[in-house]
């Protein structure tokens, strides 16, 4: 009897421990979305067998979290909550939520591993292998036919900031165009559509022609390349020598293109279109629809490191791919 009474009780003592445990939330995790193509695109915006070479990138290095912090996850579910909160920007309380840690932590891996993706994908990979036009020609769709030696198409794109605290820094972040004040950065995209080249993130006011100028990218370019570009790249000026640049034509005071100068206008659009997909890529990021103060020191970082995420997902073109 007293044998059964002890019984009796250890299974209730199990019983309330397993109504504990059923309790428990369990916090997200990548085993939940791996299998699937279509939640890996969702959330992370890469397949997972991307996913799987970005893990094994970090797991090569040893991080410093700031402040001497700890992980409580392993390297695989940090590297998702990044790449969720670039994608998605869901507030660091949403995924503390989601995978049963502190808000702080959530910020602690942010920033840590933002700078090392930064490092290894813009870096080590974008900022040091922009592709020569030899590269370039071994993947050339067909709408550069006219454009054979184009080495990238140049263009602009630019997205909303908090306003400034200084008034002087208020003026030169507000965009004219955009009516409201902002961030902008020039981008290069090779004919097959890859991102060659991101800026760092200027003033709103600033002009393209300036932004050229001060981040020095027309040193890329050898004798012999072409750049493709919008109207407001006037940079003649600034080319090195040997190198080309194609532009749609001005209409200024006459009534209408000749024929050769609106088919050349439509030659280029063709081509350029790829950069503007490209950027439409990176604007799919949606920590880029708005920069809040907060992140504005990393701003340029975040930005770079989305654009070079953006050369890790399918191929723009089908003929590339």
């Amino acid at each position: 009897m007293q044998r059964l009474s002890s019984e009796i009780k250890k299974l209730e003592e199990e019983l309330v421990a397993l109504k504990i445990n059923s309790n428990k939330r369990k916090p997200m995790t990548v085993a939940e979305i791996r299998d699937s193509k279509e939640k890996m695109l969702l959330y992370t915006s890469i397949q997972y067998d991307v996913f799987e070479v970005l893990v094994g990138l970090l797991g090569r290095f040893e991080l410093n979290y700031f402040n001497g912090w700890s992980p409580s996850l392993n390297i695989e579910n940090q590297l998702l909550i990044v790449l969720m909160k670039l994608k998605l920007n869901l507030r660091d309380i949403d995924l503390a939520h989601r995978f049963c840690v502190s808000r702080s932590t959530i910020s602690n891996m942010f920033n840590t591993l933002v700078h090392a993706l930064h490092e290894m994908l813009y870096v080590g990979v974008v900022d040091t292998c922009f592709p020569s036009q030899f590269k370039c020609k071994g993947s050339m769709p067909k709408s550069f036919a006219e454009f054979s030696s184009a080495r990238a198409s140049m263009d602009a794109i630019e997205t909303t900031q908090d306003i400034p605290g200084h008034l002087d820094t208020q003026a030169m972040a507000y965009s004219s165009y955009k009516s409201r004040h902002t961030v902008k950065a020039v981008t290069c995209v090779a004919p097959n559509g890859a991102i060659t080249y991101c800026s760092p993130l200027y003033p709103g006011s600033t002009s393209d022609v300036a932004i050229v100028r001060h981040s020095r990218v027309l040193e890329k370019f050898k004798p012999g390349d072409l750049i493709l570009a919008d109207k407001g790249f006037t940079i003649h000026d600034q080319l090195p020598q040997g190198v080309c640049l194609n532009i749609p034509a001005f209409l200024s005071s006459r009534g209408q293109f000749t024929k050769k100068e609106a088919e050349l206008c439509y030659k280029i659009a063709r081509a350029r279109i790829h950069v503007e997909r490209a950027n439409e890529r990176i604007k799919n990021s949606e920590i880029l629809r708005h920069i809040p103060a907060t992140y504005r020191p990393l701003s340029t970082k975040i930005f770079q490191l989305c654009s070079s995420l953006v050369n890790l997902q399918a191929p723009l073109l089908k003929e590339i791919s």
